[in-house]
């Protein structure tokens, strides 16, 4: 029997909106946009500021921490691309700066997951070189 290759997971196409956000998280770090105007704090990258639409934004390094405000299990992943990784653990975090993110919780004690539990960022490497997904573990 032939040796089964799995498809590879999909990534996201940066464009020069969120170019700034990709090279952080590709140098280990978590960057939100700050808009210079009335200082609201935003994510996802996006052009403009969602509060006063304002265009002047700034990137600035968020802590990475956090705490878990809701989860959910996915036992059979939709993709093949996903299927050794399986059970997933998708998570919602309000970072300490306030902004909500979703990502994935990795690492030892992720089975015991709590609504609350304290957080931090890493970054995992995908089969790009040039691409680190953000992804949470328990903190200590």
């Amino acid at each position: 029997m032939a040796e089964q290759t799995l498809p590879k997971k999909s990534l996201p196409k940066i464009n020069p909106i969120d170019q700034p956000y990709w090279q952080g998280a590709a140098a280990g770090k978590l960057l939100l946009q700050k808009c210079k105007e009335c200082g609201k704090l935003q994510f996802f990258p996006r052009p403009v500021c969602v509060d006063c639409f304002s265009g002047s934004l700034d990137w600035i390094e968020a802590s990475g921490k956090g705490k878990i405000h809701t989860f959910t299990w996915v036992r059979v992943p939709r993709s093949p691309a996903f299927k050794e990784e399986a059970p997933i653990c998708y998570i919602n975090v309000v970072l300490d700066e306030g902004i909500i993110m979703e990502s994935r919780l990795v690492g030892s004690g992720a089975d015991k997951v709590k609504l609350g539990d304290r957080v931090r960022v890493a970054f995992q490497q995908t089969h790009n070189a040039e691409i680190k997904l953000p992804v949470f573990e328990l903190a200590a």
